[in-house]
């Protein structure tokens, strides 16, 4: 059987002169046969997941341990968005301008004061590190101590278990593709 895949397609569908329709990201994922041998075995489109407090988010690979290989790419689909040590996450997310404030799951450590509604809502703490490339928009993120970074589409950042919050910055909707790793902390 012959696959022909396109070489690009748009992740998010948001573009700021439309009202946002739902996020659909195209997913192509290979694994092996019985042969052992590199087969493509999903090009699907996977639909965004509304989230309170957040946007949307596409859930595109879960796992809770590290992979092992060969295998029949299959997406574990682990429940949650953090994982635990050694566990991934593999997730778009478009988020509303404004205060991005998730409702608080166990996996989330807040202070006083971080809890909706609160003065420091949308602050949280988790113990993964988090590799995000924003696609489109503008988000800041905000520590702390106050100290503040604009990301712009291209920009890459890496969240080592901080204490921090995100704001979309300006009108548009900002799409953050985010490679999340457990970890332990001390």
């Amino acid at each position: 059987m012959e696959t022909k895949l396109q070489v690009s397609k748009n992740v998010t569908m948001n573009k700021p002169d439309e009202k946002r329709q739902g996020m659909k990201v195209r997913t192509v994922v290979t694994g092996h046969d019985a042969k052992g041998r590199a087969v493509f075995v999903r090009d699907e489109q996977v639909d965004g997941t509304p989230m309170p407090g957040l946007g949307e988010l596409a859930f595109l690979w879960n796992a809770d341990e590290p992979a092992t290989y060969p295998n029949a790419g299959n997406n574990p689909a682990a429940p949650g968005i953090f994982p635990p040590v050694g566990g991934i996450r593999y997730i778009i997310g478009t988020y509303l301008p404004g205060v991005i404030a998730p409702e608080p799951t166990p996996e989330m450590h807040l202070e006083d004061g971080d809890e909706p509604g609160g003065a420091n809502d949308g602050f949280h703490t988790t113990d993964t590190t988090d590799f995000g490339v924003l696609l489109s928009g503008n988000m800041a993120l905000e520590l702390d101590d106050g100290a503040e970074v604009l990301l712009s589409p291209g920009d890459v950042l890496i969240e080592n278990g901080t204490r921090h919050r995100w704001r979309v910055v300006g009108d548009v909707p900002a799409t953050l593709a985010s490679f999340i790793i457990g970890a332990r902390r001390r």
